[in-house]
């Protein structure tokens, strides 16, 4: 026997990240003097938390399959810094990403941005790709406009029929986060 006790990743993964000395190295600032060193500290930084936002919804992902509703639920509404909605948001940007319905290496750095991408369908998304919105420095309100736009093209273009599709897709989408809210409120009682 070696002596080494065998744990698992997520043990190894909660021990490194106990160690205050790594993170207060890490998280130290350096001294930075030219104008390159600063643009590619702070981008490298950025890129880290969209990281850390993509591997929060993964997490959490994973937790709503595994965990019973209620417990799930009461997790996010209790343990978590965040509430249902960033949660769902979080959420829906990993299953995007992960599904390979948008592109991990073209997104922007926000999750709130990329969820805007997220909440589009297969055919918008298309769309939005031709239109250039599909980038790592896409803005929240240039993707609104798209959104806005797209609906006024479709009240103008599309059919009734396929209007009132995309209009149920969107309140099927309204009601799984009125149903999970409700569903928590239930599990408190």
């Amino acid at each position: 026997m070696s002596g080494f006790k065998q744990v698992s990743k997520a043990q190894a993964r909660r021990h490194i990240a106990v160690d205050e000395r790594i993170e207060r190295m890490a998280e130290a600032p350096i001294e930075l003097l030219r104008r390159e060193e600063f643009v590619q500290e702070i981008s490298t930084l950025w890129r880290s938390a969209q990281e850390k936002f993509l591997l929060i919804g993964r997490y959490l992902v994973q937790a709503r399959l595994r965990l019973a509703h209620g417990e799930f639920q009461a997790m996010v509404e209790n343990e978590l810094p965040f509430g249902y909605q960033v949660a769902y948001q979080l959420r829906m940007v990993a299953e995007a990403v992960d599904s390979g319905r948008l592109p991990e290496a073209r997104l922007p750095p926000s999750y709130a941005t990329v969820y805007q991408l997220a909440t589009l369908n297969s055919e918008q998304l298309r769309l939005a790709d031709q239109s250039n919105l599909i980038r790592p420095d896409v803005t929240r309100p240039e993707i609104v406009r798209f959104k806005r736009d797209l609906r006024s093209r479709t009240i103008d273009h599309v059919s009734r029929r396929e209007a009132l599709e995309i209009e149920r897709d969107r309140l099927r989408d309204r009601l799984a986060v009125v149903e999970a809210e409700l569903a928590a409120l239930e599990d408190r009682r």
